[in-house]
């Protein structure tokens, strides 16, 4: 038998080992592959508006998968050697030589390779058109992008990752040959020491987890910019020190508790678990910050994303305006049969005449009378009483304050000149949402009483008056809608000369929804890659250590322990090293969105934990298979433990 048959043969008996490891490559590459396609797609090189950016950000996502990928393939194929050392060695004893024995162990890295890259590529072209679609829409693309997969694509793809598996293949045999054979031999037989609590590292990492959450938490939005790196390394560092001497100091505990110890369950599990969070405590830590890395990215990117959607809504309120001179000819029965044309249906209609003035001669704005400020629709549900007197006033500003005592601010004395004259108001600033859509100059609405209101309009001369016609349409995020804002943002194009103003909550709603959707997109399937080769790595520990396990659970049974109680036995343990991670984690991205939440001045706690919990699935479902194909080859599929 030549010595590519014998790889592989291996390959093919480790396959329980090797088919998370054959999973995630095979995933990075179909994620590298589909990216690369997006970047080097004609129809994007300038074609559409933003295509630009999108390549650029698809071309960043690549180069971070290519990174992620190389780094977890050298770590899990360094895993893969050390565990079947005493393999190595019983071969070096049966005369095969130590040539003989890298071209075995090369060969199989190629194999596996090679495996990876046909089946991602398979796969990456199985789900390109699928890809291409949701793209095309958040792009808003007349139409569906055509599927594209050159002769460039492959050769970047082949070339990346061939690279990467050959020289992770000949890296592997690095260690081989460092190795003596007693070495090889006696690799599983290094005795295990027993775990010591260390005081100083235990408070050491608590201090700096208990810094960093302190400083997330603080109120002040300078304060968390200032800490972003610093809490990141402090409280990644805690992680480290504080997983590992925690996990022996609450076995410890456990174990003196000998009403709970002393049972059959608690027993086996307590007692084996402490040796293997000691051995693996570096690696949990180090998932632990991947999940936290993750959640806290796709949340953060989730929340801007409804962040600034609310702030269009803040400053552009309503579905269609039109502001024109109240002297002249309304176009207000036009903008309806566009929109009648178009499709749209069930608007409600408001019409204002108003005027602008100066505030203080320094602010435009346009005035609103209450009761249009509180029967309209606006970005947010708080309607606030005006100051007591007649002459109380409304300051609404178009965008969001981020100081959260804006609320409790007091009225203060404004100057408002219409026309030459002055009116002397007690006006409280607010940053509510806009009563009508911002329109040129007058970006700010100034909201009056409305008999103070009437006045100042009718002391105003005729052709200083402005008339406000607003449609609000429940279904305005629909096709008919954004037809038709768009059909009439180019009827008014030239109307500015003569006074007058269209403007639509919809283009902008829509740009904003495609470039941070966009963004979303590709940073979730960025983030699969980490979770995944994050996983992974877990699934690798628990069958480096399968042979070792078996064993164990032999000596059990051999004691007179079911196999029930040994399944009952592995299901907690492997239960406590996935999941203790991922809860870890959880916290840390729960202060991270508090920081956030900080910064915006709002909840989005709410968001990061939607988030989690679609991670928390995917995380539940990949345990559910792991340990599946665990107990099967821990038990050989038999009565008793192979």
């Amino acid at each position: 038998m030549s010595l590519w048959q014998i790889a592989a043969r291996n390959v093919w008996r480790n396959r329980g080992r090797y088919v998370a490891y054959l999973v995630s490559a095979a995933f990075a590459v179909m994620i590298y592959f589909i990216y690369t396609a997006l970047a080097l797609h004609p129809d994007l090189q300038g074609g559409y508006p933003g295509a630009q950016g999108v390549t650029e950000g698809i071309r960043s996502a690549s180069v971070v998968i290519a990174g992620i990928t190389f780094i977890f393939l050298m770590t899990s194929n360094a895993a893969f050697t050390r565990s079947r050392k005493k393999e190595f060695g019983l071969w070096s004893l049966m005369g095969v030589t130590r040539g003989q024995l890298m071209a075995v162990v090369f060969w199989e890295s190629l194999f596996i390779g090679a495996a990876a890259l046909a089946i991602g590529l398979s796969f990456g072209v199985l789900f390109l058109r699928l890809f291409f679609m949701p793209i095309s829409v958040l792009l808003r693309l007349p139409e569906m992008l055509p599927v594209y997969a050159g002769p460039a694509v492959w050769l970047q793809t082949l070339g990346v990752f061939g690279a990467f598996f050959l020289f992770v293949s000949l890296y592997s045999l690095v260690d081989i040959l460092r190795s003596t054979v007693i070495e090889l031999i006696r690799a599983e037989r290094k005795p295990k020491s027993e775990p010591t609590f260390r005081w100083w590292k235990a408070l050491l990492g608590l201090m700096l987890v208990v810094v960093g959450y302190a400083w997330a938490s603080a109120p002040w939005p300078t304060a968390i910019i200032l800490g972003v790196f610093p809490v990141t390394v402090m409280v990644s560092l805690g992680t480290v020190f504080l997983m590992q001497e925690s996990s022996i100091a609450l076995l410890g505990w456990l174990r003196r508790r000998k009403g709970f110890y002393y049972r059959t369950t608690p027993l086996l599990t307590v007692s084996h678990l402490r040796f293997k969070l000691q051995e693996n405590a570096r690696v949990l830590a180090n998932t632990a910050i991947t999940i936290a890395v993750i959640l806290t990215a796709v949340s953060t990117i989730y929340t801007v994303l409804v962040v600034f959607a609310h702030e269009v809504l803040t400053r552009n309120p309503h579905a269609f305006q039109l502001v024109e001179p109240a002297a002249g000819a309304s176009m207000a029965d036009g903008v309806e049969a566009e929109l009648r044309r178009q499709g749209v249906a069930g608007w409600v209609r408001h019409d204002l005449v108003t005027v602008s003035g100066e505030l203080d001669d320094a602010t435009h704005v346009l005035l609103v009378p209450h009761s249009l400020y509180a029967g309209v629709r606006r970005a947010s549900e708080l309607v606030r009483p005006l100051p007591d007197g007649s002459d109380g006033a409304l300051v609404i500003y178009p965008y969001t304050n981020f100081d959260p005592g804006w609320q409790d601010q007091v009225p203060v004395p404004r100057e408002l000149t219409v026309g030459g004259r002055t009116y002397w108001l007690s006006a409280l600033p607010d940053w509510s949402g806009l009563p009508v859509n911002a329109t040129g100059e007058a970006r700010t609405s100034l909201v009056l009483p409305d008999p103070l209101f009437e006045q100042v309009v009718a002391g105003s001369a005729p052709e200083q008056r402005l008339r406000v016609t607003i449609w609000d349409v429940d279904a305005w995020r629909t096709r008919e809608a954004a037809a038709a804002a768009d059909a009439l943002a180019l009827r008014f194009a030239d109307a500015a000369e003569v006074g007058r103003h269209f403007s639509s909550t919809i283009p902008e709603y829509q740009d904003t929804i495609s470039a941070w959707g966009l963004t979303l997109f590709v940073g979730v399937f960025v983030s699969l890659v980490f979770f995944v080769t994050g996983c992974s790595v877990l699934y690798f520990r628990l069958f480096t250590e399968i042979d070792e396990d078996r064993r164990y659970f032999r000596r059990l049974q051999h004691l007179g322990v079911s196999l029930a109680e040994l399944r009952r036995v592995s299901l907690r343990q492997t239960q406590v090293i996935f999941f203790a991670p991922f809860l870890v984690g959880l916290v840390h991205s729960t202060f991270a969105m508090k920081a956030l939440g900080t910064l915006v001045q709002r909840p989005v706690l709410h968001y990061g934990w939607t988030v989690a919990l679609g991670y928390l699935g995917l995380y539940a479902l990949f345990y559910a298979v792991t340990y599946a194909v665990y107990w099967r080859t821990l038990s050989g599929g038999n009565a008793r433990v192979a």
